[in-house]
């Protein structure tokens, strides 16, 4: 029997299929494994480089703090502040120390007339007590040969404050690399400093560097996990047609009759083909909707870290205005409540924000009748964080009196996402002066919305694609490419509107008409 023979010809097929797919199936799957351990030891190396630079940011802050706070107590009058010398030592050295941690306050007091290498006194170290009261060798190198006390002091007459990485002894008397900020204080005429090891940041890298492993290794059981799937369901095809093919062969020769037949009886069958395929399309479109609201809702959680930065950042404040009148002893109720109904409010912003936002995604089942100014109010709270981030102008025109009986739910999903794509663009073509305007006005008994952005437009040769699926020039972990072909399908299929879209050099505008 020949291979390549007629009659072999559906096997061979079948076979050749079953075979490039479990090829495929391997290759793609050890390529993305491979792609994403390589991905997840580039993020390892960004998220140590952000967390250290976060830490050096706060010492810094720390530092500022306790200026601000010595400032705020004394008016600013360096009479009364040189005068309160001692109160303010005792102050700095009463902040809590752990000997554990490395981020403690240590203070030097310049000498007036340095006696040779002799710069200053150190008046406070929680870690070195045996310094206090002590005359510091400015020429003092780490183990490493560094004379980080020069390299301080040099920046210090320059800027007035220096941060720098040198080797010190830790609390347990080891050796370890140190990151500190010094800051010139020239009422006392004091170097207020603080550090912290690099060893204690290594620690909390290595925790968050176990959590994240333990994340992508289940992203890609699960990626992987969906490869196979797809590929078993490709090789059931694959077989039916294989089967297919193998029944049209062996019925070769029979008559005329026969084939007649077979296609009387296609086409009874004709109708239930095409409800079947339409249903599958359907299918398709709700699963390309959910998809485009579970993206959408990736988005949301990023705009509700904007939306509760500020009020965090508040509440920080509050709370240590608080440990600070209580140092000082001035901790009474009525400061308490006053502190009280301040974090009271900030938190209930905080509800009312996760409020808006559960709102926003819940499922439309009937048309309701809505305002466009309500509308967008809401969009707009929502990215408003998201705008102001990137100092984006927005510039509204609504008519109030306009409204409409639709999915209002839907109508702000495809408007968030227009407004989110023109916040990309401008971004991204780094305009000096971006602007957002949003237009709803009647014309010709038609309800008109435009939404315009000031960028520099999109390619003419891509314009014709934007509405179809999977279609982005946005970066694979930053797009899908389904936004706005599910806006175009929310606007036309369901709820009856046309939208489209005009660019140019000066800016891309989306118009949405009912």
């Amino acid at each position: 029997m020949k291979i390549l023979g007629y009659k072999n010809i559906s096997r061979l097929i079948m076979s050749t299929t079953v075979l490039l797919i479990l090829f495929n199936t391997v290759l793609i799957s050890l390529f993305y494994y491979e792609n994403q351990l390589n991905e997840f030891e580039e993020n390892l190396v960004q998220h140590k480089y952000e967390k250290i630079k976060a830490q050096k940011e706060k010492i810094k802050d720390d530092i500022q703090k306790i200026v601000e706070m010595i400032e705020y107590k004394y008016d600013k009058n360096q009479d009364l502040i040189k005068k309160n010398r001692k109160n303010i030592i005792t102050w700095i050295s009463r902040i809590e120390f752990h000997p554990e941690k490395s981020n403690y306050i240590f203070v030097y007091e310049l000498l007036d007339k340095p006696i040779k290498d002799k710069f200053a006194t150190m008046i406070i170290n929680p870690n070195r007590p045996d310094l206090i009261g002590k005359m510091i060798s400015s020429t003092y190198k780490d183990n490493k040969g560094f004379a980080f006390r020069e390299k301080f002091l040099s920046d210090i007459k320059k800027f007035g404050n220096s941060t720098i990485k040198y080797s010190y002894t830790k609390t347990n008397n080891s050796l370890g690399e140190k990151i500190s900020h010094f800051y010139y204080y020239k009422p006392l005429n004091w170097i207020i400093a603080k550090g912290l090891y690099v060893e204690d940041i290594q620690q909390e890298i290595e925790e968050d560097k176990k959590f994240m492993e333990v994340r992508v290794k289940k992203q890609i059981k699960q990626n992987i996990f969906f490869f196979l799937f797809f590929s078993l369901i490709a090789l059931i095809i694959a077989f039916i047609i294989g089967k297919r093919l193998q029944l049209i062969i062996a019925n070769k020769d029979k008559k005329v009759k026969s084939v007649t037949s077979q296609m009387r009886r296609l086409n009874r069958d004709l109708d239930h083909r095409v409800k079947e395929a339409i249903e599958k399309n359907k299918k398709q479109e709700r699963i390309l909707m959910q998809r485009s609201k579970f993206t959408a809702m990736g988005e949301m959680i990023s705009l509700i870290a904007h939306q509760w930065r500020q009020p965090i950042s508040e509440l920080g404040a509050i709370i240590m205005n608080m440990k600070f009148h209580y140092d000082l002893g001035k901790l009474d109720k009525p400061l308490i409540d006053a502190k009280t109904r301040e974090m009271e409010n900030l938190l209930e912003y905080m509800s009312n924000t996760i409020d808006d936002f559960r709102t926003f995604f819940k499922p439309d089942k009937e048309k309701e009748d809505f305002f466009f100014q309500d509308s967008f109010k809401r969009v707009i709270d929502i990215s408003s964080a998201m705008l102001e981030e990137h100092k984006i102008l927005l510039v509204r025109n609504i008519d109030p009196t306009l409204h409409i009986t639709n999915y209002q739910n839907e109508f702000e999903q495809v408007a968030l996402n227009i407004i989110s794509n023109a916040k990309d663009a401008l971004v991204s073509d780094k305009i000096q002066h971006p602007q957002i305007d949003i237009q709803v006005l009647k014309k010709e008994e038609k309800i008109t919305i435009e939404i315009c952005d000031n960028a520099k437009g999109i390619n003419p040769e891509i314009r014709s694609k934007i509405f179809e699926p999977y279609f982005t020039t946005k970066e694979e972990s930053d797009g899908t490419g389904i936004g706005l072909y599910m806006s175009k399908m929310i606007i036309e299929e369901n709820m009856g509107g046309k939208i489209s879209v005009d660019s140019s050099e000066k800016g891309t505008c989306f118009t949405i008409v009912f």
